[in-house]
């Protein structure tokens, strides 16, 4: 599910255009639909302890986005990115109530699933962290930290969120088709996939462009790197299909 695209940032790279850069990223959610779309179909066909694997693996990206975006809101400047960036965090870990952060949800939801099992601890939950996962994981971590602010944004902020969202409306669509997720969704607990399933909408994704293009050009008239804001975005992106090729070489074989 390797995914590429032909867009540059400009004719030369040293004169990058942040147009360019969202026709990029409206490129590359649309390839991800693409390109999940078919694999995902299987979904319904596993065994439903090979569906709770998958969807288990999932909930080490929730629990460590928020982290990396408390980074983020650390390194940036004061200003319209800054702002944004603090109220996702602000809604990731529940607007003040633990009981409605994304991670907590997304635990309910698996538990009520099935995915994990009464009483199971804090520390057996991380054990169960697939090795590959982790990794990616761990870099994440370590990008978000130490390379440039422009590619942390580009990778964390912009480039793994970009996508998440189509890979978890196409999963949502195949999950809610596998046998015993229909007879038993009266049970399951949607509340997380009610937030993270849907399209953004506009408004939403304006005051993302209006964050970022505040960020990019700032109020001394500088500019901060395109080329690095872009190459971070790749890196998000890229990180999620290497997420799904390690969860489908496992439960499918490996990809042709």
């Amino acid at each position: 599910m390797s995914r590429s695209s032909n867009v540059s940032l400009s004719a030369d790279r040293s004169t990058p255009s942040l147009e360019a850069f969202w026709d990029k990223a409206a490129i590359s959610k649309l390839e991800a639909k693409f390109a999940v779309a078919k694999e995902m179909a299987a979904l319904p066909r596993l065994s439903i302890q090979q569906l709770r694997s998958i969807a288990f693996q999932y909930r080490y990206f929730t629990q460590a986005f928020a982290t990396d975006l408390a980074v983020l809101v650390a390194r940036c400047p004061e200003g319209l990115l800054r702002s944004l960036l603090g109220q996702l965090l602000n809604e990731e870990l529940g607007q003040g109530n633990p009981e409605e952060a994304h991670m907590r949800l997304y635990d309910r939801f698996l538990y009520s699933m099935g995915a994990i099992e009464p009483g199971t601890t804090p520390a057996q939950l991380r054990d169960q962290v697939h090795p590959r996962v982790r990794a990616l994981m761990d870099e994440l971590r370590d990008r978000t930290t130490k390379r440039s602010l422009p590619y942390a944004i580009g990778m964390r902020g912009l480039g793994g969120e970009c996508v998440c969202g189509v890979y978890f409306s196409v999963m949502h669509v195949h999950l809610r088709q596998h046998p015993f997720i229909v007879q038993n969704a009266a049970q399951i607990d949607w509340a997380f996939w009610d937030i993270h399933a849907g399209h953004a909408d506009l408004e939403h994704n304006e005051a993302v462009r209006a964050a970022v293009k505040a960020f990019v050009y700032d109020d001394d008239g500088g500019s901060h790197d395109l080329a690095e804001l872009s190459d971070g975005f790749d890196h998000g992106t890229a990180t999620w299909d290497a997420f799904w090729t390690t969860v489908y070489t496992e439960h499918f074989g490996p990809r042709n």
